[in-house]
């Protein structure tokens, strides 16, 4: 479990390292520099944590139940309707996330398509 020290910071001291910490976020463009930032800020188990937090939301979002949320992702049912709840009322972080995923979704159904199109001209040509 993450542990923090119980002593007080100053509320522009923390502020500003908040901010430090939004920034080194924000400036991270490459997926490779990403992984390296996460897996030095967080454990595996937090990352682990992080996943099942985002793709528990998705998947609500999608409709699915909280049963088969549960029993895929390996949580309890309890913290499936903690975060469905979260969602509902104070979801906008989330709701970031579940439109960056369905945004890449849709992206990756684009290229598929243009892939199958590219094929049948391919095939078109050859038989033109």
């Amino acid at each position: 479990m993450t542990h923090i020290s119980r002593k007080k910071l100053p509320t522009k001291i923390l502020d500003q390292i908040l901010d430090s910490l939004i920034l080194v976020i924000t400036e991270t463009k490459h997926k490779e520099e990403t992984v390296e930032l996460l897996n030095a800020l967080l454990s595996n188990t937090e990352r682990i944590m992080l996943a099942k937090r985002i793709a528990t939301v998705y998947l609500l979002n999608e409709g699915v139940d909280g049963t088969v949320i549960a029993e895929t992702l390996g949580v309890t049912p309890y913290t499936v309707s903690r975060l469905k709840l979260w969602f509902e009322t104070k979801g906008g972080g989330y709701r970031i996330a579940v439109n960056e995923l369905k945004r890449q979704k849709q992206l990756e159904a684009l290229k598929l398509l243009a892939l199958k199109l590219a094929a049948y001209a391919v095939r078109s040509a050859r038989l033109g």
